[in-house]
């Protein structure tokens, strides 16, 4: 097979959904000769931040001289992009080598009558732990793809683990209130783990505690076992920052992309990065971090494609991930026109996140991301109409202008013929396989 036959099958695989237990990738992982319990894992879960946290944590390690790679998900531009050694994503040809060597097995577990055949996540989280021990990496981080207890990445026993935050997602497969919500994603936790986490929610972390009393294991909470002393924002070009960590402070710390929850994300990857290399009796030093941070890529978040007029990613795809892209927004954009580009999912909370974006565009493009999961662009316009009359009634702010538009890519090269210079673009929302905006329009 070449990579496109391999992206078609996966595109493929979608339409069997998500499947809340563990039976096909122990299955299959059992098939592999167990490659997950040969490899050292550093476990991320919470709402929002998971990829920047595990994609830093990676990258400092590296630095300090871990072989070390990460898996996240989704991808933005290409499947390529969620398996990561030692910095640089799987090149086509070994994820392709790698799905091959899966393959037939994915086909006899698709035949034990486990619940079903197995999910696309399944099915890449099984090949990220395959080429993780070919690779021979000293650690892998793994960015949990939802909630923990049944997601498939908990099929590996980590020894660090992090949690950046909780709020009501998923809430038909996870719980609807924070605590059940906390305690499937705390099922990462297992005998022995070092975990930290960057929420002070007292909900969260009484959840947490009793966790990790069951498990004997060790909390660090961001305030007060580490916490960030001091920022100092530079505009777009990011933010600088002193940090304490459990075993030294680490200043004058730079990363190179705006946001202002990366500072607690980069806080913990510092920390997730300190525990784990402790374990191997190594110290970090902030210019080893500093060196790994300047070079680190996060795709999609808040992430500043072209300066004229500035155009942004975001990935933000749930109430509390678009709360804050446009707090942001409002910060470093302030008076400038807003354009927004906004497609979401149907199991999405799609009504709160259209209420955040209302109250701060200008201009709305309604679009799709074109998969199964997509919520149609008609029924998307509903709601913003909805809302729109409940806005015009109050009297309060709203948009001049909605339009609607098939596809991501036609979207964009619609905003940016109508753009003006000084204006600011944002695609926002549910968004992947955007393979063409890379290379045709930045």
């Amino acid at each position: 097979m070449n990579y496109n036959e391999v992206c078609k099958y996966l595109d493929g695989t979608l339409v069997f959904g998500i499947k809340p237990n563990l039976l096909r990738i122990n299955r299959i992982l059992n098939l592999l000769d167990d490659p997950h319990t040969k490899v050292n894992f550093i476990h991320i879960v919470g709402t929002n931040g998971k990829t920047s946290t595990t994609k830093m944590t990676a990258a400092i390690l590296n630095s300090h001289g871990f072989n070390s790679g990460y898996y996240i998900s989704p991808h933005i531009y290409s499947y390529t992009e969620r398996i990561s050694v030692n910095g640089s994503d799987i090149s086509e040809e070994k994820f392709v080598k790698t799905f091959e060597d899966v393959f037939p097995l994915i086909k006899e577990v698709n035949k034990m009558n486990l619940d079903g055949e197995m999910t696309q996540f399944e099915i890449l989280t099984a090949m990220m732990f395959k080429a993780a021990f070919e690779e021979k990496l000293d650690a892998m981080v793994l960015e949990a793809g939802m909630g923990g207890r049944w997601d498939a990445t908990n099929a590996a026993v980590s020894r660090v683990a992090g949690l950046t935050g909780v709020s009501l997602e998923h809430t038909k497969i996870l719980g609807d209130t924070i605590s059940a919500i906390t305690k499937e994603k705390a099922e990462v936790i297992k005998n022995g783990t070092l975990v930290a986490t960057a929420s002070t929610d007292n909900i969260v972390l009484n959840v947490l505690k009793d966790k990790i009393r069951d498990t004997k294991s060790d909390l660090y909470v961001i305030g007060k076992d580490f916490k960030l002393i001091n920022v100092r924002k530079e505009g777009i070009e990011g933010f600088k920052a002193d940090i304490r960590g459990i075993f030294n402070r680490y200043d004058n710390i730079y990363f190179p992309l705006p946001g202002n929850y990366q500072q607690s994300n980069l806080c913990l990857a510092i920390v997730l990065s300190e525990l784990f290399a402790n374990i191997f009796n190594k110290k970090l030093s902030s210019e080893k971090i500093n060196e790994s941070l300047f070079h680190t890529n996060i795709t999609g978040r808040f992430q500043i494609m072209k300066k004229s007029p500035v155009f942004i990613s975001d990935a933000s795809h749930n109430p509390e991930g678009i709360k804050n892209l446009t707090q942001n927004l409002d910060e470093y954009f302030k008076g400038k026109r807003k354009i927004i580009i906004f497609s979401v999912l149907k199991d999405k909370n799609y009504k709160e996140m259209v209420s955040s974006i209302l109250q701060l565009s200008d201009l709305i493009i309604l679009t799709s991301s074109g998969t199964e999961r997509s919520l149609p662009v008609d029924d998307l316009e509903v709601e913003v109409l909805r809302q729109m009359e409940k806005l015009k009634e109050e009297g309060l702010r709203m948009p001049q202008f909605i339009y609607k538009i098939d596809s991501i890519e036609n979207s964009i090269k619609y905003s940016l013929k109508i753009a003006l210079k000084d204006d600011i673009i944002c695609l926002t929302g549910s968004i992947t396989n955007l393979e063409f905006v890379k290379s045709e329009y930045f």
